[in-house]
């Protein structure tokens, strides 16, 4: 049997460089999602870390396979895979880290905190403030608030209208009263979770939503206070 010419054997070893990254997402995730590690192993380390080197080998890895699939035509199905892995996850990795940053860069993490009321901000209590302490999350008035474009609900809401704006959003509740709902939310890749609590008051409702995790979450707590507040001014 006639081995493959050294091109194609290349081309081998570069496409499986180009996978190494998403591989090591997978294997991130899975490890999360089934309890075998936390979010800043599973997140911070193997994903953004050890993905994130695996990336930039893979980008350099679908250069180097197009480079010695020139001069065999055998080759350049891989070297088109190779290309199309090692760009699609620089891409995903490129996109990830202009709107998140890299974990732990630029001095300490954040909890990303938003509320319609800075001056007077909803507490988190109850079963919730349980959670967020076991955490080591923030459930005070934190101080310091994220820039938000969002506007408190103008009237005041019934707890179930509040309820309802919670599930809207894509919140488990954890409780309502005649003052207050709570929810939480759990990303789906590595768990994230935000938490959200809406303080009912005679003309005005609050809204306040923080995530559990010290990272940059992107934005996402400030889109999921103006879904919130959206939900709570036009519900169905």
């Amino acid at each position: 049997m006639a081995q493959d010419p050294r091109s194609v054997r290349w081309a081998r070893v570069l496409l499986a460089l180009t996978l190494l990254a998403p591989a090591t997402a997978f294997v991130a995730v899975a490890g999360v999602q089934i309890g075998g590690w936390d979010w800043t192993t599973g997140y911070s380390l193997l994903a953004m870390r050890v993905g994130l080197a695996f990336a930039a080998l893979g980008a350099v890895a679908a250069i180097g396979g197009l480079i010695v699939a020139l001069g065999e035509r055998k080759a350049w199905p891989l070297a088109l895979i190779g290309l199309i892995a090692g760009g699609a996850t620089a891409t995903v990795y490129g996109l990830h880290i202009g709107s998140h940053g890299l974990p732990g860069a630029g001095g300490t993490a954040t909890f990303a905190d938003v509320t319609t009321n800075p001056a007077e901000p909803p507490v988190f209590s109850g079963l919730l403030a349980g959670d967020r302490v076991a955490a080591g999350a923030q459930n005070g008035a934190a101080g310091a608030f994220a820039t938000c474009e969002a506007v408190s609900a103008p009237t005041q809401v019934a707890p179930s209208v509040a309820a309802y704006a919670l599930q809207e959003a894509g919140f488990t509740i954890l409780g309502t009263g005649v003052g207050r709902a709570d929810g939480t939310r759990t990303g789906f890749w590595f768990g994230f979770k935000h938490d959200a609590v809406i303080r009912i008051r005679p003309g005005q409702t609050d809204v306040r939503v923080a995530s559990r995790e010290a990272r940059s979450d992107g934005g996402e707590a400030c889109r999921l206070l103006q879904k919130i507040v959206s939900n709570l001014q036009a519900p169905e």
